[in-house]
Formats: structure tokens, sequence, C-alpha cells
């Protein structure tokens, strides 16, 4: 087995064809690409799951609601982060109260009443 020296320390001397060079730094930014995105996606998470778990902590608070004389409360009822309460007075019209149920204020009323 006999090395050929003077062949190897040729391919020492000639630099790497461009073809090469071009595919090395084209494996290199994919790589950093690769390792960019996956710091893009736990940061993500990460921000997700706090921003979660901050949220889902509520604040309490109190609210005085004033009923019209003769006025009783028919039904209560919550969804997607609001309050409704209706209310019955005694002419027969029916009150729909809304209300954010995170701050306890009052969104808005509608007013129902029989036709005459």
């Amino acid at each position: 087995m006999e090395i050929n020296l003077s062949q190897s320390s040729s391919n020492m001397k000639n630099p790497k064809p461009k073809s090469l060079r071009i595919l090395m730094a084209a494996v290199i930014i994919m790589g950093l690409l690769i390792v960019a995105g996956l710091i893009v996606i736990v940061v993500t998470i990460t921000s997700r799951i706090m921003g979660a778990s901050s949220t889902t902590t509520t604040s309490q608070w109190s609210s005085k609601l004033y009923l019209d004389e003769g006025s009783i409360v028919g039904s209560t009822a919550a969804d997607g982060g609001r309050l409704f309460i209706t209310t019955k007075i005694k002419g027969g019209s029916t009150n729909i109260l809304v209300f954010d149920a995170e701050t306890g204020k009052q969104l808005g009323k509608l007013q129902l009443e029989p036709k005459k």
C-alpha cells in the first residue's frame, strides 16, 4: 500500500470547488434557519402558556343593581364572558341586562314590551 503524497498534497493546495462551497453555505444557512424556527416556536408556546395563566385569574368585583319598583329577577345566564339578567316588570315588560362578567360593568339593556 503506497500512499501517493503528491496527489494528496495537490488536493490540499487546490481550494474546494465553487459548487461545494455553495452547497456548504446553503447547508449552514438552512441549519441556522431551523434553529431560529425552533427558538420562535418555543418562545411562542411559552408566551401563550404564561399569557393564558395570567388571563384566567379574575379579579373580584362587586356591583349593585337597582331594579324598578315591583320588578323581579326572572332568570340569569352567562355566556362568552357576558352575564345576562332578565327582569320582569309589573306591566308585562321584560328587561334583559347585559354585563361584562370580568369587570361587572353594564354593557347594555334590552327592553321588551308587549304590543298594545
